[in-house]
């Protein structure tokens, strides 16, 4: 009988691509237009992965303020911050070797379909991934609810209830998400987790280096896995 095939889910933030630039840009942005203090660099790196009404609320923007501010960090994110952004090296050629080896590339990102798409297509990633799923345009969904509507995608493409997934993040988030499936998680430590955020959130393991992806993600969801 033919082993079901491989899959592997993916973050895009943090993960693939390394857009801290132009989030950190717009976040600027969206907390001049409210007339909040700017918060720290650090901070504003965070921004990266989780969906936006979380970190904004997370990071002082008031109920009353937050619709406002949403909005302008995507009027900004939209003209210029989402162009600001390079693919991590090494991932092209991580992403190549998964598909030779038969699996099937999903991501799974909390960035907006209508920016994720475009600049998947930009950086040249679209041809080497399977599918993108992305969060509804008010971003409304959680990281699980995002990894949810991947995998009935993977079930419906493939026609196959028992394949093997795992998931490769950056973020506590993505662990989380990932763990609502019963799915592992693989830390991506290459991205925008503060310390041992990963472990602490459960990760199976943190890579720190992209050209260990390829190995981590088929020893987790091929026959034998752990």
């Amino acid at each position: 009988m033919t082993s079901p095939r491989p899959v592997a889910l993916l973050d895009l933030d943090g993960t693939l691509m390394d857009s801290a630039s132009g989030i950190v840009a717009s976040v600027r942005a969206a907390y001049e237009r409210v007339g909040l203090p700017v918060p720290s660099e650090a901070v504003m790196r965070s921004f990266a992965g989780p969906p936006l009404g979380w970190s904004l609320t997370t990071h002082g923007v008031p109920a009353d303020l937050l619709d406002d501010a949403a909005a302008a960090y995507a009027d900004h994110f939209g003209r210029v911050g989402v162009w600001d952004t390079r693919v991590f090296d090494g991932i092209p050629q991580a992403l190549t070797a998964l598909r030779e080896a038969g699996a099937l590339l999903v991501v799974a990102t909390a960035k907006p379909e209508r920016w994720a798409a475009p600049i998947c297509d930009e950086t040249g990633l679209t041809p080497l991934l399977d599918h993108l799923v992305g969060a509804p345009d008010d971003e409304s969904e959680s990281k699980g609810q995002i990894i949810g509507r991947a995998l009935t995608w993977v079930r419906e493409a493939t026609g196959d209830a028992g394949f093997r997934a795992v998931m490769l993040g950056d973020r506590e988030h993505d662990v989380h998400g990932a763990a609502e499936h019963g799915l592992p998680c693989l830390g991506a430590g290459w991205g925008y987790a503060d310390g041992d955020e990963l472990r602490d959130a459960g990760a199976v393991e943190v890579l720190t280096s992209t050209s260990q992806v390829p190995a981590a993600v088929l020893a987790r969801v091929t026959d034998g896995a752990a």
